[in-house]
């Protein structure tokens, strides 16, 4: 599979730069046949993307981000590369620092509804699989995925707060020390594994099927090193999955487990699943305490409305909506195996 995108080292999109300015530079890149429209696409809260046709008819998408949390962009570049070597997911047609341009995925967006279907779980699973048996795929260097390790800089940073907002710390600061208790508490459930190729953010939005019917996975911003299980939890986690889909699920996965496999991988299911909530809930409070590091307040606002449509237009509003949620699955754990 062709893998040929134009590479460039020159560093040229800045952080202060206006959707306008950003949009321009977008329109005067070297890889566009004829005149361009360039279309800024909102929904997400921590990058610019745009859709581009050029005077060829060529449909693209452009990402405009910088490091933040856990994305780097050297790896979410080669993420991008690995996963389209492997035919699941678009070419990167274009790279520079703080920008990719990939081909347009022409299909239907999974729906959350679809991904509850034990059908469409193993349809998940199958091409999950390419990917993490897929590690030969990565030619460069990628980031390591370790989720507990990354919820506890998140809670360091909402402890101290951030040097661009006055150090002032998180309003939710009198949560951080019951959520290092459990982040230390489910990390303990993980046993050892071998480090796969792993996506990291197994949401609906985030698979397409393609005309043919096959499953593609698009936002390699997590993508990394990193458990296998992690992947299927999240993914689980996004279906509302009972415990009789789980053990399916996991069955699929891998055929033929023992007894004590089975027990062992059902728990960290569960306790990843249940670290994937708490992530969510901490990168939110940490993005909160400055959550225009590269968006306007107007395109958070649009995003919010586009993505939880009814929801306060500022990040704080997802803590109260997500926060239930990771208190259901920390009760679900703890039910099962806490002591």
């Amino acid at each position: 599979m062709a893998d040929t995108p134009v590479i460039s080292e020159l560093s040229v999109v800045r952080r202060t730069w206006t959707p306008e300015q950003t949009a321009a530079h977008i329109s005067a890149l070297p890889i566009w046949s004829g005149e361009v429209v360039v279309e800024q696409k909102f929904g997400g809260l921590q990058n610019r993307t745009f859709f581009v046709t050029d005077g060829g008819g060529r449909r693209s998408v452009v990402r405009v981000g910088f490091d933040q949390y856990r994305t780097r962009q050297t790896s979410v570049v080669e993420c991008v590369r690995a996963a389209h070597r492997l035919g699941i997911g678009p070419a990167l047609l274009y790279a520079e620092p703080n920008l990719s341009v990939t081909a347009f995925q022409e299909g239907t967006g999974m729906t959350i509804e679809q991904m509850a279907d034990p059908v469409i779980i193993r349809k998940i699973i199958d091409r999950m699989k390419i990917v993490h048996e897929g590690t030969a795929a990565v030619h460069e260097t990628i980031s390591y995925w370790w989720p507990f390790d990354t919820i506890r800089r998140y809670l360091n940073v909402c402890e101290t707060g951030k040097a661009s907002t006055g150090n002032i710390p998180s309003a939710w600061a009198d949560r951080i020390p019951r959520y290092r208790s459990i982040v230390d508490e489910l990390e303990a459930a993980i046993g050892p594994y071998l480090p796969k190729f792993t996506h990291n953010d197994m949401v609906f939005a985030n698979m397409i099927f393609r005309k043919d019917g096959e499953l593609v996975f698009i936002d390699w911003d997590g993508g990394a090193y990193g458990h296998p299980l992690w992947d299927m939890a999240e993914m689980l986690m996004w279906a509302e999955a009972d415990e009789g889909t789980t053990r399916m699920a996991l069955d699929h996965y891998y055929p033929g487990m023992t007894t004590a496999q089975a027990a062992q991988r059902l728990k960290e299911v569960y306790a990843f699943q249940a670290a994937a909530g708490l992530r969510l809930v901490t990168e939110t409070m940490e993005n909160e305490l400055d959550p225009y590091f590269f968006l306007t307040p107007a395109e958070m606002a649009a995003s919010m409305a586009l993505t939880l449509p009814g929801e306060k237009p500022e990040l704080a509003g997802l803590i109260d909506l997500i926060d239930p949620r990771f208190e259901e699955l920390w009760k679900q754990y703890q039910d099962r195996y806490s002591h």
